[in-house]
């Protein structure tokens, strides 16, 4: 019998999820940031999302509790500003050994409600089951008006990619502390000026890929463009960046840009463009254009670059 360290995350992801039903309502099922479901008669689109956050492999048994419930909440809520949408309800699934101390417990939901109440989230539940370490397992909904959810699948090419913030490094403690980018993506789907949207959490280049393969496109990446906090290495490859990466056309990304300025007083980022070579991505660095190996953190697998996943 296959294990799942032979087949790997993603392939044991593709396999699964084959085998999923479908539904009149569904607007969009697996393959982006949250499912879109179709509340009918309202005018309305529903998102739903989930995210685990376990011990040792995305936090440290002895990190502060309040960042671990940061963190909880924040990759859920990430995932809600990926489509554009107001973060609306949320379930915490808490798994957990007998010798668990539960004062920490009640300063993860500290941390978790801190976070929900900035973005209008609120929690409503969930369950309490034993396990050999600590785990959160965290579901989300939320809103937003029909047919405006912002896919990875709408890139074109030739489109600008932009990114919200600075890139890598996120060890060293942003990946705890981070701040979803919930106004950001309600801001964006609103300007009508975008074309795709997702999160990075694995890393830019392999996020990036993500919207390549839903699209049918390509990318070229200006390595002196990408804000860094760190390397360009770290930039491209680490993960839990919680970032926004999403792309518009030439015609509407001077617009855009102006007013990102005009709502956040800062430049907004653009690191590169689509191209038509299908799903590749390439990085012009010093002059030389080179092809991007896939490189990133897998689940059940050996690899472990940047932060903790």
């Amino acid at each position: 019998m296959e294990k799942l360290g032979e087949i790997g995350e993603h392939e044991a992801i593709r396999r699964l999820t084959a085998k999923l039903g479908v539904h009149a309502d569904l607007c969009v099922g697996v393959g982006d940031d949250c499912a879109v479901c179709e509340l009918p008669g309202t005018g309305t689109d529903q998102v739903f999302t989930t995210d685990p956050v376990i011990e040792g492999i995305h936090f440290q048994p002895a990190e502060n509790p309040e960042r671990i419930g940061n963190k909880a909440a924040g990759r859920v809520l990430s995932d809600i500003a990926a489509m554009g949408a107001h973060p609306q309800w949320l379930l915490v699934n808490v798994v957990a050994p007998p010798e668990q101390d539960f004062q920490t417990l009640e300063k993860i939901y500290v941390g978790m409600t801190a976070l929900c109440e900035r973005f209008g989230a609120t929690i409503i539940g969930g369950d309490l089951a034993q396990g050999p370490c600590l785990e959160l397992h965290v579901f989300g909904t939320g809103v937003l008006p029909s047919g405006t959810a912002l896919l990875r699948s709408g890139a074109r090419p030739g489109d600008f990619i932009f990114v919200t913030g600075p890139l890598g490094c996120s060890i060293e403690g942003r990946h705890l502390d981070f701040t979803p980018r919930v106004e950001e993506g309600i801001f964006l789907r609103e300007t009508g000026l975008v074309n795709a949207m997702m999160d990075i959490s694995d890393g830019l280049a392999t996020d990036l890929r993500h919207i390549l393969k839903q699209s049918g496109v390509g990318a070229l990446l200006e390595a002196e463009r990408i804000p860094k906090a760190g390397t360009l290495e770290q930039a491209l490859h680490d993960g839990e960046d919680f970032e926004l990466l999403f792309t518009t056309s030439p015609e509407d990304a001077e617009d855009l840009r102006v007013k990102w300025l005009e709502k956040y007083g800062i430049e907004l980022p653009m690191i590169g463009k689509t191209t038509d070579e299908m799903e590749t991505l390439k990085l012009k660095r010093d002059g030389n254009i080179q092809i991007l190996e896939a490189k990133a953190f897998e689940h059940f697998s050996n690899q472990t670059q940047g932060g903790m996943q």
